[in-house]
């Protein structure tokens, strides 16, 4: 037997003597392949249950984000609440994928273990001596379900990770907002409500000139065939406007303003976009007619996000990407 008995770990007293004596027995008897395969297994077992508490852990950290992600709430009738709800919509899946995963893998984990525990009593220098290469052992199984764990926690960080970085960019553009709203170039809803119809429309050019646009006409007339206000955008689109100022916010644009418009922005005046822009609302023919002729209509829900909120004109009305900027003007809207 080749135990080297000057080892630093002394054999265990143990106070049964006929206990002492039959450990001391066996273990004399044992032969180089005994302690390699006792070796072995006990080894494997180890492996196999470092990966069972990783299985295991991996669930709790998908439990703990969940947690996390249901104790955050999405800000009502916040200018970024499109933002919260994409983000949080998809951290959302990927936990749910994670989770999913990492159950399956921690089941799977555990049974290997319990395998690895039930064949200590088996002859394992048999086992290893004898087994077939084509047959997959416990232990085997545990190659793919490491690879299978190390990509859920890898898929797992990074949709934290952009969810993470979601939210800061979200804290960024909130900050940058309110120092805009705070700043001379926002205009607040309740000041334009109590403009007169002059100012309005002047209101309306210096919106435009702060965008980038070059002001051609900025404000309009008896004679003004419908246009009031007349600029050239930065992407130099030719733009049209017809301001509808309502008192105090109170009042509908009707369908006869809109086909004036519609008569005369394109032939009389070569328009490349039609706006009617209003501090109040739009009638339901208005829209309709408005739609059908490819009319661009700003009620005061957009006039809110142009001149309160800091977002340029032809991203209001769609026509440009949101993220970018028609001017020196930044705009942090939702992406």
């Amino acid at each position: 037997m080749h135990i080297n008995w000057a080892t630093s770990v002394p054999f265990p007293k143990y106070q049964n003597p006929d206990l002492q004596e039959d450990l001391r027995r066996r273990i004399s008897e044992a032969t180089d392949d005994d302690l390699l395969a006792a070796y072995l297994h006990w080894t494997e077992g180890q492996v196999a249950a470092e990966w069972s508490c990783a299985a295991s852990a991996l669930e709790d950290m998908v439990e703990r984000e969940r947690d996390h992600l249901e104790a955050l709430h999405r800000p009502l009738g916040s200018l970024f609440s499109i933002k919260y709800l994409s983000a949080h919509n998809a951290l959302h899946s990927a936990l749910l994928q994670a989770d999913d995963g990492s159950t399956a893998a921690a089941r799977e984990a555990h049974t290997i273990l319990d395998q690895l525990r039930k064949q200590t009593t088996d002859d394992l220098p048999s086992r290893y001596k004898e087994r077939k290469d084509q047959e997959q052992t416990p232990i085997e199984r545990l190659g793919p379900l490491i690879n299978r764990l190390t990509r859920i926690e890898d898929d797992l960080r990074s949709a934290l990770r952009q969810h993470r970085n979601a939210m800061h960019d979200v804290a960024l553009r909130e900050q940058d907002l309110k120092a805009f709203i705070a700043s001379d170039d926002s205009i607040a809803l309740e000041d334009i409500h109590t403009l007169s119809p002059a100012m309005f429309e002047q209101t309306v050019a210096a919106l435009a000139r702060r965008d980038g646009h070059t002001i051609l006409r900025s404000g309009g007339g008896s004679r003004d065939l419908g246009a009031d206000v007349i600029t050239r955008a930065p992407d130099g689109s030719r733009v049209v406007l017809q301001c509808k100022h309502r008192q105090g916010g109170h009042g509908k644009v009707g369908s006869p303003d809109i086909q004036t418009l519609n008569g005369t922005a394109r032939p009389e005046h070569k328009a490349d976009i039609v706006v009617a822009v209003t501090n109040g609302t739009f009638t339901k023919p208005a829209s309709d007619f408005a739609r059908n002729h490819d009319i661009s209509l700003m009620d005061w829900t957009r006039l809110r996000r142009w001149a309160t909120w800091g977002e340029p004109l032809l991203s209001v009305l769609g026509v440009s990407d949101a993220e970018q900027k028609d001017s020196g003007t930044c705009w942090w809207g939702p992406a």
